[in-house]
This record gives structure tokens, sequence and C-alpha cells, in this order.
């Protein structure tokens, strides 16, 4: 199915308004839009004049359980009208289907007592369907402030010089433009995602743009919560850490308790990154009761066992593998080695980017003192063994029949891949890397070689 979008993946602010109905037969819902417009059809495809047949539909969802929200076709002019009756506000897709024709797919924001008029010219272009109004046009300076921003990071990232300087200007240019749609646009779902990601984007960039501008930020904004812990980051570096969990507790007393499971769990990784381990474990343990049967239930008790078993300095869990090649590989025979342990997926972008690196740098250690053990999560083992074709990689590599359900991936609680683990020679975890963070590893590999080359050299 085409779509004619003018931002490629939705972001987590947007994913918010996207809401979706599990009927199939849609009840009159509460929240209602007029739908009016014309559709036509470029003379130099269609000369005849008649725009009669084209099926518009709002939809709840494109695949699925999928509830029709108000359809409508045009006549002969090319007219239509149709009350579009929504579960709530949000946005939705609109899909315009004619003659047989692969339809095209467009996002139209539905709120109660919106007027929103709709015209295109058939083959349409890049830009998609003209929606018009004050909802959609707020919708509209989003997507093409975020369109505007991919454009302008793939230009830096295409670069040969660029710097991490010219990231952060993009950025932040992105970031001024986002703030100020709420003055053209207030009160508007598109506003509201806008100034929320104005914010969160200058964190770890620009922590006093975050901080002054958390205040302004409405509590009734339905990410306020993503916000408040992009803020929580920012003004721990800016204040530390005391001040950062102050500002939860902050927001904890003014969000009404179906909304404060987020924060909870921000205050779990605060106290965490704080070293306060029996408060992390307190705050966890709590938001488990106050959240039962939430997602966030299951969250606090996966962090409850990292903090109680896998943090710096704790003994890693014993674990004894069989290599790629047959041999075994264990805490034991691993003992008087550091041991970079590494969980990774072969499909997965990150690890994907960085397996050069990797090789990189295991080839660049000693190893007689380091050895990378590499799992590999995806269960056909000839998916794995297409990493060998034509090619050796240092270090050694399990494959995990088990998948994700293997023993030794809840025991180290692996849930981002890739997750490294760096143990020293005794087997206690010296730290902990999730997700595209191998510069850190590389960095603290190098502070331990560092170290090693000031002892007396190892004989031969």
């Amino acid at each position: 199915m085409k779509r004619h979008r003018l931002i490629a993946p939705i972001s987590a602010f947007v994913a918010l308004f996207i809401l979706f109905s599990g009927c199939k037969t849609g009840p009159k819902y509460q929240t209602n839009s007029y739908v009016d417009g014309t559709l036509k059809i470029r003379a130099e495809v269609d000369s005849t004049g008649d725009y009669s047949g084209f099926r518009i539909s709002v939809l709840s969802q494109l695949e699925g359980d999928v509830d029709t929200l108000g359809t409508a076709i045009t006549d002969e002019k090319g007219s239509f009208t149709m009350m579009v009756s929504a579960p709530e506000a949000g946005v939705y897709p609109i899909v315009v289907d004619w003659n047989g024709t692969t339809p095209t797919v467009d996002d139209i924001v539905v709120v109660d007592g919106d007027s929103v008029h709709v015209t295109a010219a058939f083959p349409v272009g890049p830009s998609g369907l003209r929606i018009v109004s004050l909802e959609n046009g707020a919708w509209t300076a989003y997507t093409n402030a975020k369109a505007g921003h991919n454009q302008q990071m793939l230009k830096v990232l295409r670069s040969a010089s660029y710097s991490p300087s010219d990231i952060g200007r993009v950025t932040a240019q992105t970031s001024s433009i986002l703030w100020n749609i709420p003055t053209a646009y207030p009160n508007t779902i598109g506003s509201e995602i806008a100034m929320a990601e104005s914010v969160v984007m200058m964190e770890g960039w620009s922590d006093s743009t975050v901080i002054s501008r958390l205040p302004l930020v409405s509590l009734e904004n339905p990410s306020i919560v993503e916000v408040v812990r992009a803020a929580r980051r920012s003004v721990a570096r800016a204040q530390g850490a005391d001040s950062a969990i102050a500002l939860l507790d902050r927001y904890l007393l003014l969000l009404p308790v179906e909304r404060r499971a987020g924060l909870m769990a921000e205050k779990v990784i605060a106290y965490s990154d704080s070293f306060q381990t029996a408060d992390a474990v307190r705050t966890a343990t709590e938001l488990k009761k106050l959240y039962p049967k939430s997602n966030w239930a299951a969250w606090a008790g996966r962090a409850t066992y990292e903090l109680e078993n896998l943090q710096p300095g704790m003994n890693a869990p014993a674990y004894r593998l069989t290599t790629r090649v047959g041999e075994e590989v264990s805490t034991a025979s691993m003992k008087g080695k550091f041991v970079i342990l590494e969980f990774f997926d072969p499909f997965e972008k990150i690890f994907q980017r960085e397996f050069e690196a990797r090789d990189g740098i295991t080839e660049a250690l000693d190893d007689r003192l380091f050895e990378t053990i590499s799992l590999s999560v995806e269960q056909d083992s000839v998916v794995n063994e297409a990493l060998f074709d034509g090619t050796t990689h240092p270090g050694q590599f399990v494959w995990l029949g088990d998948g994700m359900a293997a023993q030794v991936i809840k025991d180290f609680n692996v849930q981002i891949l890739p997750t490294r683990y760096l143990l020293d020679p005794e087997g206690v975890i010296v730290s902990k890397y999730s997700g595209p963070s191998i510069g850190n590893l590389e960095e603290d590999l190098a502070s331990i070689v560092l170290g090693l080359n000031e002892l007396p050299k190892l004989s031969n």
C-alpha cells in the first residue's frame, strides 16, 4: 500500500495520539469531525471531467481489527462530505481508493467539532493530500519540521567533515522550530507533540534549555511524563542527583495516579545512577505494588533483579556455554581474564554498524588477558554461520538455540540488543553497556590496558 507521508518513522510522541479501536463495526463515538472536499484527476491522465467514484475512508488503523470511522464516495464533480466519529481525539489514517488503483494513505487529525477540508489532484505528488483545518495545519507544521530535520541530519552525516557540533546545531535549530509551533497553532495536538519533542530532543545537548522550558509544558500535555524524564537527566547533570530526584517527587505530586508509573520508573533509574541501591529497590517494589497488572510491574521486577544481582562490583552470574566450534567456555575457564560478554542479534542495525569496531577492539586486545564471547539470540544457526561466509572474526561465538528464552539471557537480564558486560579476571562485573555504546566499552578497555601497561611485562 502506497503511503504519501512527510515523515517516515513515527516518534514516541506521535504514537501517543494514534489511538486504536477494538471494534469491527463502529459505534457512534463522541469525537466527531465534519470532513468535506474535492478530489480531481489531472487532465493529462483523464480529461473526461468525471471525478466520481473516489472512496474516502478514515480508519482506526491500517492492519488488524480495523474500524471504519467515516466513509464517503465522490460525485461527478469530485465533491464529498462525511462525518468522522472517532473513539478519541487523535491522528488516524485517511485512505483514498479510486478505480482499483493503489490506495493513497495519509494522516488526518480528528478532534471533536473540527471542520476539515480535503483536496487533491490525482496522481498526487510526494506531499500527498491537502488537509486543511487548524488542527491539521499544526500537524503539517510538525511533520514538515521533522522532515526538514531528517534531511538536514542526512546531509550532515553524509559530509566527510561533520562533527558532533554539527549534529547539535541541527538539533537546536529543529527544537526551536518545534517550540514555536504552538504560537501559530495554539491548543492543538500537533503543537503539544511539537512542544514536548522540542524539549526532549535537547536533553544532552543543552540541559539549560531543557530546564528552562520544562515549566512551560502543560501538565495536561500527553507527553509530560517523557518530558519530565528527560528533564531529570538534565537536572542531574546540571544540579546533581538530589535536585533531580526532588524534581521527580514534585511532578509525582502534580500528576494523577494513572500517569505516575513512568516517573516512578525514572526515580528507580535516578537512584541507581547515584548508587542509592536500597532506595532504588524500595521504589521499584512500590511501583510493582501500585501497578501490579501493568507492564511497569514487570519492568520493576527486572529492575529489582538487576539492582540486587548485576551491579558493578558484584559477582556475575555463572555461565557455561558451548561455542560454535564445540568448545566449552565458562566462568571457571575464563578465570584470570577480562571477559567481554556480548549479547547480540545479527539482524539488529546497531550491532551491524558496530560489528567492525567490535572486531577491531577484540583483535587489538591481548588474548592472554582478554576474551570476547559473543552470544547470538538468533535461533537459526544457518543465519548465524552466514556471519563467517568468506571471513573470520576474533573471539568466541555462541549460538543460543533458545534465543531470548535462554537461561543466560535471563541471568544477565538482557532486554536491549546489543548488550555487553565487562567482567574482571575474578568474574566480577566492571560495567554494563546497552545499545549503541561500544565507544564507552572501548574507553573503559583503554583505561584497563593503560593500567596493565604500567605493570611489569608478561614473559613470553
